[in-house]
C-alpha cells in the first residue's frame, strides 16, 4: 500500500513539474563575434593599417568621419530573453485561455572602435564596455 501510495505521489509530482513548465521559454541571441583584447593585441598606433586590421579581425560593421579622421566600429551584443506564459496552463484544458505572459529582456551591447589618421593608419583605439558585466536592461533570472 505504502508502494503504491509513493508512486502515485511521484506522478502527480511529474505532473504538477510538466505543468508549470508548459508556458516557460527562455532565449539567447549572440549578434555578431565577440572582439577580445588578445585578437587586437597586433595593432599598433601608427603602423596597423586599416587593411591590415581587416585581414585579421574582419571587415568593420561601420565606418564613419568624424574631427579626428575615419573610424572603424565593431558592434556585438548579448541579449537574453524568458517568459513564462500563465495561460498556457489552461490551454491545455479549456478550449481558450488567454495569453499571461511575465516576460524581460536583457541586452549588453559592447564596441571595438578603431581612429585612423587620412592615411588610414591607426590613431588610436578601444572597447566602449560597460564597467560591470551587468546588462543594459537588466534581466532576473540570468
Amino acid at each position: 500500500m505504502a508502494a503504491r501510495f509513493h508512486s502515485t505521489r511521484l506522478i502527480v509530482g511529474m505532473l504538477c513539474l510538466l505543468l508549470l513548465c508548459a508556458g516557460c521559454s527562455i532565449r539567447r541571441v549572440t549578434f555578431n563575434d565577440v572582439v577580445t583584447p588578445e585578437q587586437v593585441n597586433f595593432i599598433r598606433v601608427g603602423q596597423t593599417t586599416i587593411r591590415e586590421l581587416a585581414d585579421h579581425i574582419g571587415a568593420p560593421d561601420e565606418v564613419t568621419e568624424s574631427d579626428f579622421g575615419g573610424v572603424a566600429l565593431y558592434y556585438w551584443s548579448d541579449t537574453k530573453s524568458a517568459a513564462l506564459d500563465f495561460g498556457a496552463i489552461g490551454r491545455l484544458f479549456l478550449p481558450y485561455s488567454p495569453t499571461m505572459t511575465l516576460s524581460k529582456t536583457g541586452v549588453t551591447p559592447e564596441q571595438f572602435q578603431v581612429v585612423f589618421d587620412p592615411q588610414w593608419t591607426v590613431r588610436a583605439y578601444g572597447f566602449s564596455r560597460r564597467a560591470t558585466d551587468e546588462p543594459v536592461i537588466w534581466f532576473w533570472p540570468f
